[in-house]
């Protein structure tokens, strides 16, 4: 009796294919797990290296603006007017990859935006005297004079935590 099935083959479905079971054994599922504890625990470090680096960077923008509001300062105290140019500001030394613009719209105010090449999309802005239009009204409130507002280019508007 050569023709029928066999005890240990597994019996054909109605439409001929053979269903196998697969039996993982405890050991392929412990390494399964491993290898998904490991991917978890690497993309929770790349997420968190990521915020470290964006607050390095959002730091930086801010410390930057702030000694460009004390240069300035220092220049209205002995000129009564703002400079529109970080070159009148010799005392200021920016980090690598940290970009100022000035404005200068009247001798009593101006503001300045700071970018880094790092976050394109991400900038920081001061302003002394009268705010800039472009910021959100929230923003252009007197309390806020002197201090550096972060800015999101993706969310036009969104302010970021100050810190």
């Amino acid at each position: 009796m050569t023709g029928g099935p066999s005890e240990k083959a597994p019996a054909p479905e109605p439409d001929g294919r053979v269903l196998r079971r697969v039996a993982i054994s405890s050991r392929q599922a412990i390494g399964a797990a491993t290898a998904l504890v490991v991917i978890v625990a690497v993309v929770i470090a790349l997420r968190y290296r990521t915020g470290n680096e964006r607050r390095r960077y959002d730091g930086l923008l801010r410390a930057s603006l702030d000694k460009i509001v004390t240069a300035q300062e220092g220049y209205y105290y002995d000129s009564t007017r703002y400079v529109g140019s970080l070159r009148a500001l010799p005392t200021v030394q920016l980090p690598t990859g940290v970009h100022v613009q000035l404005h200068n719209p009247d001798r009593r105010s101006w503001w300045g935006i700071a970018t880094h090449d790092r976050l394109p999309a991400y900038h920081c802005i001061v302003w002394v005297g009268t705010a800039p239009t472009t910021l959100p009204l929230e923003a252009r409130a007197p309390e806020n004079e002197t201090k550096p507002l972060c800015f999101d280019d993706a969310g036009a508007g969104r302010q970021t935590r100050p810190s």
